[in-house]
């Protein structure tokens, strides 16, 4: 999946897999060593990487000046919980406003297929519509332990147990890509 899609000026693919990497990575390292402060600092580096990659920058800017303003009014710890929120609603965002025009996952298939028939079309719909509800299941369930659950607990569920759910949501949505690719030869 090395190109992104067109029609986007001035992204960047790196600030999304950097994301993914050091948001985990920070989370066990940075908060236990350093500190809430620390890892909302992190965080906010994290943002203005996005920043940087030009895309969403009125969002980012906005995200900034939220966690700026949480580190300063001695809040570090909420501006951390509500990272992944912010993050999984962002994602969501992403993948449903897609639905307008041509899906997320249609454009990621046509990157190596070109020539990707009706029925891969709905299906490629169908993956866009799964992913924006997971995120936004995912934003929720994020939310629900940043504000009411132990700290422990919000780091478990937001540096383990969402990328787990991800990885098998993946690897389930491929099992399936496989069985419709192979109904849709055999037909």
């Amino acid at each position: 999946m090395g190109a992104m899609p067109a029609g986007r000026p001035g992204t960047r693919p790196w600030s999304s897999p950097l994301s993914m990497v050091v948001f985990p990575a920070a989370l066990w390292i940075v908060l236990p060593l350093w500190g809430v402060q620390a890892l909302l600092a992190t965080f906010m580096v994290l943002a203005g990487a996005h920043w940087l990659a030009g895309a969403h920058r009125i969002r980012w800017t906005l995200v900034l000046l939220m966690l700026l303003a949480l580190l300063l009014s001695g809040r570090a710890e909420l501006g951390v919980r509500l990272y992944p929120v912010i993050i999984n609603v962002s994602l969501a965002l992403i993948f449903l406003t897609s639905l307008r025009s041509t899906p997320l996952i249609e454009r990621l298939a046509r990157l190596s297929e070109p020539d990707l028939p009706p029925e891969g079309v709905r299906y490629t719909r169908r993956v866009t519509w799964m992913w924006g509800i997971f995120m936004s299941l995912n934003a929720l369930a994020a939310l629900a332990l940043a504000l009411w659950a132990p700290l422990h607990v919000w780091q478990y569920y937001t540096g383990a147990i969402s990328y787990a759910l991800a990885a098998l949501l993946m690897a389930g949505e491929w099992l399936v890509r496989q069985r419709v690719r192979r109904r849709a030869v055999n037909a």
